[in-house]
């Protein structure tokens, strides 16, 4: 069998869904008021939360009254690169710096040490890249596609909130990425606890690799929305690795950047699915 749609398949197949999915809404059988805010709302659903939140819509989403919160929830895709491009810049000419000073060892043992080299940067800088994708899936599968208990109003609104917008909007182009005031919260965390483990070069390094994938992360997810790679891509794979994940298997195909780790995990989408 084909490993991607043809390009024709995937447009009629994005229609068809459209219009099966949407028919909830159109028919005027919806759960909430749109007139209103959704982020006070969906945690009244209660055990019609999970359905409901996986029957996509074609239309922008207010989660909150106030302007100021609602308009710190979304954010044009440039402004990822824009502030976080920068930092990356610096940290990865930072850590080349400090490594070469040859004074960062890891310790094995309270003994025995290794120099870490200022030639190993590149493959550090990789290697935290590809522990970004391990955490990118970790985080989409079991933090964004929780099943919030249906009695816990708060977990429901917290769980809309992180991602369920994004399953219940998915062509809100102003929420595909993360506003880079949020992420630096997490962001941050990640550094702490890498400079807490591990000496300052190899832990930079390790952290400054990882805040690349994820900037690698948010761009492709942007991309895989709104962009039209060419058949045959890899990038076209993914997209209509993506399309299915959001309209047909939502409980697998975590992969945004790479479906690497839905092997291991038992969790990557099957190519024949209509």
């Amino acid at each position: 069998p084909e490993q991607s749609f043809n390009h024709i398949t995937l447009l009629f197949y994005i229609h068809t869904i459209r219009i099966t999915r949407l028919s909830i809404v159109l028919s005027g059988q919806d759960l909430v008021d749109w007139r209103k805010p959704l982020g006070w709302q969906v945690g009244y659903l209660g055990e019609k939360y999970d359905t409901w939140v996986h029957q996509p819509v074609d239309r922008p989403i207010r989660l909150f009254g106030n302007d100021f919160f609602e308009a710190n929830t979304k954010t044009s895709w440039y402004m990822v690169p824009i502030v976080w491009m920068p930092l990356v810049i610096y940290l990865s000419w930072y850590c080349y710096t400090l490594l070469a000073q040859e004074r960062t060892r890891l310790f094995i043992t309270s003994d025995y040490s290794i120099l870490v080299h200022k030639y190993s940067f590149p493959f550090i800088f990789m290697f935290g890249m590809f522990l970004w994708s391990f955490i990118e899936y970790c985080i989409h599968r079991f933090v964004f596609h929780m099943r919030p208990p249906a009695h816990n109003y708060y977990l429901i609104m917290l769980h809309f909130l992180l991602h369920g917008q994004h399953h219940k909007s998915p062509f809100d182009g102003s929420r595909l990425v993360f506003p880079p005031s949020l992420a630096a919260i997490v962001i941050g965390a990640f550094y702490l606890i890498l400079r807490q483990m591990l000496p300052e070069g190899l832990g930079t390094s390790l952290f400054v690799g990882g805040l690349c994938g994820y900037v690698v992360y948010d761009m492709i997810h942007y991309y895989l929305h709104y962009g039209s790679p060419r058949k045959g891509s890899y990038l076209y794979g993914l997209k209509a690795y993506h399309v299915k994940h959001h309209f047909e298997h939502q409980r697998a195909g975590f992969g945004i950047t790479t479906t690497f780790w839905d092997y291991p995990f038992n969790t990557v989408i099957p190519e024949q699915t209509f």
